[in-house]
């Protein structure tokens, strides 16, 4: 009861703006796709498959890129799908909690995994495009579930924590076709954030670059600005705030309250739960964050009706 009073919630005031004018996307013929089925194994009342898709776009590795994802599927009726956005590092678990939960809630999801081998870049400009993948990426993935026929699709929403969260500010500025999402423990202004964050992947980067390149953080800093052209601050000028819910915790050191909040400013209309916790002690607040996140996308998708 403690942790469930422990919160603040926000909502902001939505101003019209000619900016919500996301242009639509093109979908690709579905001969594009090269799928391979990694597992499968059936669940009650559907199943589950782990799949690789060849990527269309390759702006980094210099080999071919393939992209993993996890489905949970009902095997009848169009159902909702959550797209997940997991979290920078380390396993899956927390992201297929959160898939299994909805799942379970009648949703079909789908977890979206990282590629491993991002994790050994330092240099800004790649990160940058890095981010740039990660948009076309999910617009392939989208593509291709509007193609599928063994299941079908009534809506479409993500959630995303940490630099999932970041990924799915991203994704909603490029592609209307997701139609509300959850943000939880991300912000905006990523020069900022990766120059005073505390997480461990984020220092590693940092530390890398400052001691290869000889540079302060100021430095550093400077150049991420100098480089950067993705940034959720840039994409929620295409957002309409009224169909996003923002997760923060005021005590958070990974991603410091205050981005986070900028990210929750620029999106107006939107609305923010404040946690008394830090960036991983918000795990404590899952089972709450799950029942808000839910009943706000049941709200926003018209699935009480």
């Amino acid at each position: 009861m403690l942790l469930l009073c422990s919160c603040q919630f926000t909502k902001s005031e939505y101003i019209a703006s000619p900016t919500h004018n996301q242009q639509s996307i093109h979908t690709v013929e579905p001969v594009n796709f090269d799928i391979e089925v990694l597992q499968e194994k059936h669940l009650n009342d559907g199943h589950y498959r782990r799949l690789s898709i060849k990527a269309h776009n390759n702006l980094i590795l210099k080999s071919d890129r393939f992209i993993k994802i996890r489905l949970f599927i009902h095997n009848k009726g169009r159902r909702p799908l959550l797209l997940v956005q997991p979290i920078s590092r380390g396993s899956y678990h927390i992201s297929t909690f959160v898939a299994k939960s909805f799942f379970k809630r009648g949703w079909n999801t789908m977890i979206v995994e990282r590629e491993d081998r991002y994790k050994k870049l330092y240099d800004p400009e790649k990160i940058n495009l890095q981010m740039k993948e990660t948009i076309l990426d999910s617009r392939q993935i989208i593509d291709w579930l509007y193609y599928q026929r063994n299941f079908s699709i009534s809506h479409l929403a993500i959630f995303g924590i940490s630099k999932g969260g970041i990924k799915a500010s991203l994704i909603m500025g490029d592609d209307s076709r997701v139609e509300a999402g959850i943000i939880a423990l991300a912000g905006g202004d990523l020069p900022s954030i990766l120059s005073e964050s505390n997480e461990k992947g984020v220092s590693r980067v940092r530390n890398h670059y400052i001691k290869d390149q000889k540079v302060s953080v100021k430095k550093f800093k400077e150049t991420l600005q100098e480089q950067f052209t993705v940034d959720p601050l840039l994409s929620a000028k295409n957002i309409d705030g009224r169909k996003t819910l923002h997760i923060l915790a005021y005590f958070d050191t990974s991603v410091p309250y205050r981005y986070g909040r900028r990210l929750y400013d620029a999106m107006p209309g939107a609305s923010l739960y404040t946690l008394t916790a830090g960036h991983y002690s918000a795990i404590l607040y899952l089972p709450f964050i799950l029942n808000r996140s839910e009943a706000f996308l049941n709200i926003k998708l018209g699935l009480d009706n």
